[in-house]
């Protein structure tokens, strides 16, 4: 009466359940070792900083030397206009408005970037031309040159 397929001649729409597992296994693998590759590129994409390049506000020093690693990024501050960066490896950009947005003029690159000197870089954050004023930083972001 009715006989038994064999194996080879299957409708090619039923697939075997060991069959969906290792695809999805294979799946489920391939996006974790992606993913975990793409968290080492992450990780491993800090700046070496020397012990020369220091970040001062206020005259107080912010950071410095491998702890800039830490404080890459933007930073709120209550408002200050002195800024102060030494060494050739760190620059700090000092933004009149929060969340290190820009406005027009009122956006300051303190630190040369330049490793034949060893002078710091100190900035008084003013502008105007009869009557200067000192405007004064709500943020602040600090990179590598």
């Amino acid at each position: 009466l009715a006989q038994a397929l064999p194996a080879s001649t299957a409708p090619p729409d039923i697939v075997a359940p060991a069959a969906v597992m290792a695809r999805t296994v294979a799946l489920l693998l391939a996006a974790f070792v992606g993913s975990s590759s793409a968290l080492n590129l992450r990780s491993n994409a800090t700046s070496t900083f020397t012990i020369n390049d220091k970040v001062y506000l206020d005259g107080s020093l912010f950071s410095e030397s491998a702890a800039l690693n830490d404080n890459i990024g933007c930073h709120e501050h209550k408002g200050t206009s002195s800024f102060k960066v030494c060494g050739c490896g760190v620059k700090v950009i000092a933004h009149l408005m929060t969340e290190c947005q820009t406005y027009k003029k009122y956006d300051t690159q303190v630190g040369k970037c330049d490793c034949s000197s060893t002078a710091c870089d100190e900035v008084s954050l003013s502008s105007g031309y009869s009557a200067p004023f000192n405007w004064q930083a709500a943020s602040f972001e600090v990179s590598p040159c």
